[in-house]
């Protein structure tokens, strides 16, 4: 049997656990399937499109087949049962725990991180894992093929240089840094190394139209580095600090919509709506320092609001991936 091995690294405290809030965090295959599943359809949308002569509808089912032939699908479905590829972690080392950071409204990794520390009356400080490695393993059936085996190795590498895990991953939280895939190593001597195994892999990505129907690689995505700090705790307030900033220009109420639903806190805007952010945030190691990257990835925002089907409904984070403070990476 064929196996693919990866390894991470986890950079920034991760908060994932069992079913209770306050259970020992815990690192579990079906979190990791789930992001190695919303990964490979970010970067599967493009392409499925264009072999369905961009019939979005055609091409939905399609992902969705792939998808279901890669990972498996529900129990009740025995045509694809388990799936090409099962997935089982090693190696696992946890490298303590932390139950004290961030703090509400102190400094910006605080308003980052907004509701993992203790609220009035409500549970306590979330636990997390608070540094660590770990091994990936996804062990392939003699069916698969080589462009499904390169679609896999793709989406761990773009997860690993990008993404996270756990609640408030797409804020930095619970960042995840490839350092090797089989005998390809990760380990980065300097940011524009960094930058370039990014736009490598992008370059030979099938890009879907500007604004895609769902979270996905598109010609319309900009990814920009916030910034660089050998302690990546303080690299989080800076990304926090600028962040607040932005949210602050973009104006009052449903004026920051396009940064994620539901709106909490802004009085007068009765908003129940969910809508998961378009900008994610990933704190990466490069030589001795950290850096700081936000990958904005706009699409079709709500059905609730239809001006959200066009590009210039993401001025405000458009104009926030643009500032003086942002270092260019992507396109």
């Amino acid at each position: 049997m064929q196996v693919i091995e990866a390894h991470y690294d986890i950079v920034t405290p991760m908060f994932i656990g069992g079913g209770e809030v306050q259970d020992s965090p815990e690192l579990r295959p079906p979190s990791i399937k789930g992001a190695l599943r919303f990964w490979w359809r970010a970067l599967q949308w493009g392409a499925c499109l264009n072999q369905n002569n961009q019939d979005t509808d055609l091409a939905l089912k399609d992902l969705h087949h792939q998808e279901a032939v890669l990972f498996g699908a529900a129990a009740k479905d025995d045509k694809f049962g388990q799936g090409f590829c099962r997935l089982k972690l090693k190696e696992v080392k946890p490298k303590g725990e932390e139950q004290n950071w961030p703090k509400n409204n102190e400094g910006g990794a605080g308003f980052l991180g907004f509701g993992l520390d203790a609220t009035q009356g409500g549970a306590p400080h979330r636990k997390a894992i608070n540094q660590g490695e770990f091994t990936v393993c996804l062990m392939l059936k003699p069916d698969i093929n080589k462009e499904q085996i390169s679609q896999l190795k793709n989406t761990l590498i773009l997860w690993g240089l990008l993404g996270g895990l756990g609640s408030r991953a797409r804020r930095g939280f619970g960042s995840v840094a490839i350092k090797q895939l089989d005998e390809q190593h990760f380990k980065f001597s300097d940011q524009d190394a960094y930058h370039d195994a990014i736009r490598n892999l992008l370059n030979v990505t099938t890009l879907a139209p500007s604004m895609p129907i769902f979270t996905a690689v598109n010609n319309s995505m900009q990814i920009a580095q916030a910034g660089q700090h050998k302690d990546p705790r303080r690299l989080m307030d800076e990304l926090g600090a600028q962040y607040k900033m932005a949210r602050q220009d973009a104006g009052k109420g449903r004026a920051k919509a396009p940064f994620g639903l539901p709106l909490a806190g802004n009085r007068g805007v009765a908003d129940d709506n969910r809508r998961g952010s378009p900008l994610l945030m990933h704190i990466h190691p490069v030589a001795a320092e950290f850096v700081a990257l936000v990958t904005f990835m706009p699409a079709n925002f709500h059905p609730d609001y239809s001006d959200g089907n066009h590009l210039d409904f993401y001025r405000a984070l458009q104009n926030y991936m643009n500032k003086e403070t942002m270092a260019g990476v992507y396109p």
